[in-house]
């Protein structure tokens, strides 16, 4: 496994803001406050997580910066802002809520969790990925677009060519619907991506090498990740930044390895055991863990980015 640096100094520009993110659920008559003052900032290039036990308000918080909740049944209140080319700031809540979903798709790419089942298991792989490439270049042609799928597919690292993309989700394994899944979402060309527990159902084997993959996709393509689980081994692997949740309400933030290390909220500590005792020796657990000792004599500063941990190139 090779280590490569990620240029996420602080030189780089803020892509992301989120200030003050309050989330409440209409039931009737009935309120009920889901997420709680939530506030991050991410800058270009970086690898954010979102982190916290299920129910903790981790895809509540993807929902509402992606404007996937519902109007009538939601009030969202904050800022949630998206810088612009220009480095103007655009607030998604400013933006009538019919425009919403059209203006994300510009700002970010998202993996949804068992998006490998968002597939459409009636049609082949060519007919539905060819319409979501129709989605952003209107006026291609048949052969161009058949083209750029070949091509995508040898970055993606999906093989078989022409005869994988005549088959249906069900004829391929698990790994290859999923790259496939993440090769449509990045059709959109988004510098942000969003994915929100997108290796849930996947064996261990086929996680680590979707995980590595993304990791090392974001780093060629220079997109900004952003990544949401409770599986806090693997985002202490892939990310440098993270935000631990808990009923709605931020516990800590920080570089991922102080958080690990040197948590200073019980919540977060406990967490870290909790991991440590699921993946049991350290033959098992991620490349800080086995070098714990070390990192805890270092201290890091405010401003330091960690090195990224690519992984070897995945296979499906």
């Amino acid at each position: 496994m090779t280590e490569q640096i990620r240029d996420t100094s602080p030189a780089r520009e803020e892509i992301l803001r989120v200030e003050g993110l309050c989330v409440r659920m209409l039931d009737g008559r009935k309120e009920t406050q889901i997420l709680h003052d939530i506030s991050f900032t991410i800058r270009e290039g970086e690898h954010w997580a979102i982190a916290g036990e299920s129910g903790a308000g981790k895809s509540m918080t993807m929902n509402a910066i992606t404007a996937l909740l519902a109007d009538g049944s939601t009030r969202i209140s904050g800022r949630i802002l998206y810088r612009q080319p220009d480095g103007s700031w655009q607030d998604l809540l400013e933006i009538p809520y019919k425009k919403r979903s059209a203006f994300v798709a510009k700002q970010a790419a998202v993996i949804f969790q068992d998006s490998i089942n968002a597939l459409n298991p009636n049609e082949r792989v060519l007919r539905q990925w060819s319409e979501t490439v129709r989605l952003n270049e209107p006026g291609i042609t048949k052969e161009d677009c058949l083209a750029h799928l070949l091509e995508r597919m040898e970055i993606f690292g999906v093989r078989g060519g022409e005869e994988t993309l005549r088959k249906f989700p069900h004829q391929l394994s698990g790994g290859m619907r999923q790259r496939i899944a993440i090769a449509m979402a990045l059709e959109s060309p988004a510098r942000i991506l969003i994915a929100d527990e997108p290796t849930t159902s996947l064996d261990a084997i086929t996680q680590r090498s979707t995980v590595d993959f993304i990791g090392k996709l974001c780093d060629d393509t220079d997109r900004t990740l952003l990544y949401i689980s409770h599986n806090l081994g693997i985002l202490q692997y892939l990310c440098d930044h993270m935000m631990i949740l808990k009923d709605g309400r931020v516990v800590e933030q920080g570089l991922t390895e102080d958080l690990f290390f040197r948590g200073k909220e019980e919540y977060t500590r406990q967490l870290v055991r909790e991991t440590v005792k699921i993946m049991g020796n350290e033959d098992n657990v991620p490349e800080l863990f086995a070098h714990k000792s070390a990192a805890d004599t270092q201290t890091a500063e405010p401003d330091e980015r960690p090195a990224d941990r690519d992984g070897e190139e995945a296979q499906a």
